[in-house]
Order: structure tokens, then C-alpha cells, then sequence
């Protein structure tokens, strides 16, 4: 059998398991994440949309872009184009090695790279939210950066099936 991860990549999903383990509250949880996952994997920017079960609508929870602020309004409608509604309307997590010539997006000065990852959170079937990851230099993300996320959305949508969107 091929070793895909290395220890590495282990110690360092440990550490993270380890730090949500020790958050104070659900709020600290998704700080957490966004703040080590691209850390981990070598990406500058990690953002946590949750979808309302209301509208539908995929509204940002935690983030880690300096230039964004503490605006909690910001939220992706079903009608916008973004990468968020093309997974949601595939049903699958991808991977962008360039947004523009893949997806015909066209990237924001703000990113070095025009790598992009974006994850579904799931429980049981059901989109619970999505994890996007963003500006990863030296070759973009890879399969290993997506197991690593895929398994923390795995973790995070256990947990916010067991919550109500108002206490996020």
C-alpha cells in the first residue's frame, strides 16, 4: 500500500484536533480552524460559510482575511457566481490550480496564487457548509491538503449538525 501523508502531516492534524479540544466555545472551534488549517497546509487565506437552513444562503461564520473586517452579513446568495455555488451545485469538494483558465473566474488582486480549494461540510448527506482555502504558492494544493480538509469538514459538520446557526 502507498503512503500518500507523511508524520508530518499527522502531527500536525493532531496538533489541530488537539487545539479544538481546548476551545472555549463553537465560535473558538471555527477560529481555530481557519487559523491553523492554512497554516498547516501552506495557504494564506481559510473561510467558514455555514448555510441558514432559513434562506439557503451561505453566510461567512470565521475567517482569517485581515482586509474583510468583523462584517457579519457576508453571505454568498444562491443567484451569485462563486466557486462555493459551483461545488454546491456539483455536490463535490474541488481543487483550482488556476481559477481563471478552470473555472473563468477572475482572481482578486488580493491573492498571490490563483490556487483554491473549497470543501463541502457535510453530516449525513446534507450540506452543511463549505470550507474554502485560498493563495497557496509552490504548486497549488494537492491531494494530501485535500484529505487533511476534507477531514476536518468531516469533524465540522458532526458539529454543526449538532447546532443552531444563531449560536454561531
Amino acid at each position: 500500500m502507498e503512503v500518500i501523508m507523511d508524520n508530518t502531516y499527522l502531527e500536525m492534524l493532531y496538533d489541530l484536533a488537539k487545539e479544538l479540544n481546548t476551545a472555549d466555545d463553537i465560535p473558538g472551534m471555527l477560529d481555530t480552524v481557519i487559523n491553523h488549517l492554512p497554516k498547516m497546509l501552506g495557504a494564506h487565506y481559510c473561510s467558514l460559510f455555514i448555510r441558514n437552513p432559513s434562506s439557503g444562503e451561505l453566510e461567512m461564520k470565521a475567517h482569517n482575511h485581515l482586509d474583510i473586517g468583523e462584517d457579519p452579513f457576508i453571505h454568498v446568495g444562491s443567484d451569485q457566481e462563486s466557486i462555493m455555488n459551483l461545488v454546491l451545485a456539483r455536490n463535490a469538494s474541488i481543487i483550482i490550480k488556476d481559477i481563471e483558465e478552470e473555472i473563468g473566474v477572475q482572481n482578486k488582486d488580493k491573492y498571490d496564487t490563483k490556487s483554491f480549494m473549497c470543501i463541502l461540510i457535510k453530516h449525513a448527506g446534507t450540506i452543511q457548509g463549505v470550507l474554502n482555502l485560498a493563495d497557496k504558492p509552490s504548486g497549488g494544493f494537492t491531494k494530501d491538503d485535500m484529505i487533511i480538509a476534507s477531514t476536518i469538514s468531516e469533524l465540522l459538520g458532526a458539529l454543526l449538525a449538532r447546532t443552531s446557526i444563531n449560536t454561531l
